[in-house]
């Protein structure tokens, strides 16, 4: 198993299902988010993605401030941090510490879906 990597409950995203994605890409980029509402005033951004076989995601960057975290519900996701990739499946999850550069990709022949949240409170969140 990745260092990074844990096992936990999955999510259970079945009401994302239900409506249409917030940001369709699918078809230039084989991108779909589905932006979760947040308490207002909250530092949290959160949402649920999905990311077509051979997709990738957005470009290396960092947060300064903030951890990034990610949860796959179901496929295989790699997240690019600290210089090495780290391959996740159904199930495990990852914390991008802030500062850490990162990207992700998905080079499975199947698409994936993943829950992301950003946030510097991140302990406070769940």
């Amino acid at each position: 198993m990745n260092s990074f990597a844990t096992t936990q409950a999955t999510l259970n995203l079945s009401h994302v299902a239900i409506r249409e994605a917030d940001l369709d890409l699918a078809a230039t980029c084989g991108i779909k988010y589905w932006f979760l509402p947040t308490l207002p005033n909250s530092r949290v951004d959160s949402g649920v993605v999905w990311l077509a076989a051979g997709a990738s995601g957005t470009a290396l960057h960092a947060h300064s401030d903030e951890d990034e975290y990610f949860s796959v519900e179901y496929g295989e996701l790699e997240i690019f941090v600290d210089d090495r990739w780290i391959r996740l499946t159904a199930g495990q999850s990852l914390t991008v510490p802030a500062g850490s550069r990162h990207t992700l990709r998905n080079q499975s022949g199947h698409s994936c879906l993943y829950f992301y949240s950003i946030t510097p409170e991140y302990a406070s969140f769940i």
